[in-house]
């Protein structure tokens, strides 16, 4: 019988997603700060599922790669590989190499673009992942292929594997995520790989079901952050706005000839420093459930400049439009905090 290993990359095979990454170690912290505060609003609407994951991704590739020549991200995606070996968890890639000792064929099936997941392996590790479209030697910033996540991994598999009998076939497949789902169903055994590498059996060749029922999807890690930052955001927005009231309050008071945007900003100012510690505390040892560290707490420190920044931007224009310093920071806060998480969780999980 032919053994198949189909492993996702993303989060399976390495620690963390790779895009931010590589866009990371191509384009440094600046333009890639730039860029994910470009496309922020619809990076909230696709981690709410309001917006397709290939679109958002597809805009972001062609923001920070289009035009730019195949020679020349080839040679990015190859050295980016070679200093980044830390990113394979050193357990999976141990299990793939035992797997190939014993016959088995590794396709690794992934979403990320196939020109910088390849360099990670050997040559005789098959590679299905995202396609780049070119024209003229350039990367025109759009997708070759349709993004290889969810039904078509699956898809892509079939095709590759070709016509033979799939009662021939013996495939094992690891994922970690729900875009891994269908792969995981269509394998003999299945196994999820937990954010902190533990592995799990979810199915075997005895079995055509999960073992426990499908439970193991409903332990949504990212939901759960979303429901613990929601908690922590309350709470961190709640003090902010009364500090903020009681700020404006005694501002207005003290200098009574001030313009209200500048009332307004100065209170905004000491509401968001007060809320910060709580914040921080918070995210660390609740939303996130990291080690707080140097390297996270100046990530924690930069993501929270950036969202004051916005902040400040967006309280000034809705007094512009009209809305009184009480009311501003209503609408204010429904567009940065949902940001804020997508920048905090950005830092922290890095």
């Amino acid at each position: 019988m032919r053994k198949i290993i189909l492993s996702d990359f993303d989060g399976t095979l390495t620690t963390r997603d790779t895009l931010p990454a590589f866009i990371h170690y191509t384009c440094g912290s600046l333009r890639m700060a730039i860029g994910f505060l470009l496309f922020s609003p619809i990076l909230v609407l696709m981690k709410f599922k309001l917006y397709p994951n290939w679109k958002a991704k597809q805009h972001l590739f062609n923001w920070f790669f289009g035009g730019m020549a195949l020679n020349r991200f080839n040679a990015l995606c190859t050295n980016f590989a070679s200093k980044n070996s830390r990113l394979l968890r050193p357990e999976m890639v141990r299990l793939l190499k035992e797997a190939r000792q014993e016959g088995a064929e590794i396709i690794i099936v992934s979403a990320s673009i196939d020109n910088w997941v390849a360099p990670f392996f050997d040559h005789d590790i098959r590679i299905v992942g995202t396609q780049v479209e070119t024209a003229d030697g350039k990367l025109t910033g759009r997708f070759k292929t349709a993004n290889c996540y969810g039904p078509e991994k699956v898809k892509r598999v079939k095709r590759l594997l070709g016509d033979e009998p799939r009662r021939e076939l013996l495939i094992t497949a690891y994922g970690d995520s729900r875009g891994d789902r269908e792969m995981l169903a269509y394998a003999d055994r299945a196994y999820l790989v937990k954010p902190n590498g533990d592995i799990r059996t979810i199915k075997n060749e005895e079995k055509d079901t999960p073992q426990d029922g499908g439970a193991v999807w409903k332990e949504n890690k990212t939901y759960g952050e979303i429901v613990r930052f929601g908690i922590v955001g309350i709470t961190a927005t709640a003090i902010q706005y009364g500090v903020y009231l009681l700020s404006l309050s005694l501002l207005a008071h003290v200098l009574p000839s001030t313009a209200d945007n500048m009332l307004a900003t100065t209170a905004n100012t000491i509401g968001y420093l007060v809320s910060f510690a709580f914040n921080f505390i918070a995210s660390t040892r609740y939303t996130f459930q990291v080690e707080a560290n140097a390297k996270r707490e100046a990530g924690f420190a930069l993501s929270h400049v950036v969202n004051y920044l916005l902040q400040t931007g967006f309280l000034n224009l809705f007094i512009l439009l009209g809305l009184s310093k009480q009311t501003a920071m209503i609408p204010m806060f429904c567009l940065c905090v949902p940001i804020n998480f997508l920048l905090v969780r950005f830092f922290l999980k890095r």
